[in-house]
C-alpha cells in the first residue's frame, strides 16, 4: 500500500516538473526572440543600413543641435514646438516619449522622413500610434503632399513613423519588417496623397491658362 502511494506521489511529481518544464520552453522561445534595440537612432540606421547603394537617395539626421550626415541622428523633444515642426508630432504625442531620432531626405522632408519614439512606458504604445496619425493626417503640407504614411510599433517600447514618396516608403516598410520580424508590428498604413476631384462648373470659371504671347493692343494711335 505505502508503494502505490509513493509510484502515485512521484508520477504527480513527475507531471508536476514536466509541465514546468514545457512553460520554460515557451519562456526561453520568448526570450530569444525578443531584442534589444540600443536607441532611437540604431532602430532607424540598421533599417537604413539594408538599403542597396542604388536605392539609396540623399539624407540627414538629427536636428539642429545633432545634425548627421547620410544616418539617423537624434532628436531633442524639449522643444515640442520645433519638433512637431518637423516631424509633425503634437504636445500630447511627445507627452509618451522619452527618447527620439530621425531620418529626412536631404533635400526634401515630405520625399522621405522616418521618425523613430522610445515609449517612456510600453503601455502606451497605441496611445502613440493614435495621436501620430491625427497629427500626421491632419498636416497642412508645404513643399508638395508625401504620398503614404506607416506607422510601427517595434519591440514593444518603440513606434516609428514614416512618410514620403510611395516608392520610398515602401521600400523602407520591406527592410523594417526583414530586420525586426515578429519584433515589428504594422499599426497604420494610410494614404497621403490629395485624390479630392474638382467640379466641372469650378474648373469653368477658372481664367484661361497663360500660353505665353502677350496680348497686342490693336487699339488705332490718336
Amino acid at each position: 500500500m505505502k508503494k502505490r502511494i509513493l509510484f502515485a506521489l512521484l508520477a504527480v511529481v513527475m507531471v508536476v516538473a514536466l509541465a514546468a518544464c514545457g512553460g520554460n520552453t515557451d519562456t526561453d522561445k520568448e526570450d530569444e526572440n525578443k531584442i534589444t534595440i540600443e536607441s532611437p537612432a540604431a532602430l532607424i540606421n540598421d533599417v537604413w543600413s539594408t538599403f542597396a547603394e542604388e536605392e539609396k537617395f540623399p539624407v540627414m539626421g538629427g536636428d539642429f543641435e545633432n545634425m548627421v550626415d547620410g544616418e539617423a541622428g537624434a532628436i531633442s523633444i524639449a522643444d515640442a514646438e520645433a519638433v512637431n515642426s518637423t516631424l509633425h508630432i503634437d504636445e500630447t504625442g511627445l507627452s509618451y516619449v522619452s527618447e527620439a531620432a530621425a531620418l529626412t531626405h536631404a533635400m526634401n522632408a515630405n520625399t522621405f522622413t522616418a521618425a523613430s519614439y522610445k515609449l517612456a512606458d510600453s503601455a502606451n504604445a497605441q496611445a502613440l500610434v493614435d495621436s501620430l496619425k491625427a497629427s500626421i493626417t491632419s498636416t497642412q503640407w508645404m513643399c508638395g503632399f508625401p504620398d503614404t504614411l506607416i506607422i510601427y510599433t517595434v519591440a514593444d517600447e518603440y513606434v516609428v513613423a514614416a512618410f514620403g514618396n510611395a516608392e520610398a516608403i515602401e521600400n523602407f516598410k520591406t527592410k523594417l519588417a526583414a530586420v525586426y520580424g515578429e519584433n515589428a508590428t504594422l499599426s497604420v498604413e494610410e494614404s497621403l496623397a490629395v485624390t479630392e476631384d474638382i467640379p466641372a462648373e469650378d474648373i469653368m470659371d477658372q481664367p484661361a491658362a497663360f500660353d505665353g504671347d502677350m496680348p497686342v493692343d490693336e487699339t488705332p494711335a490718336v
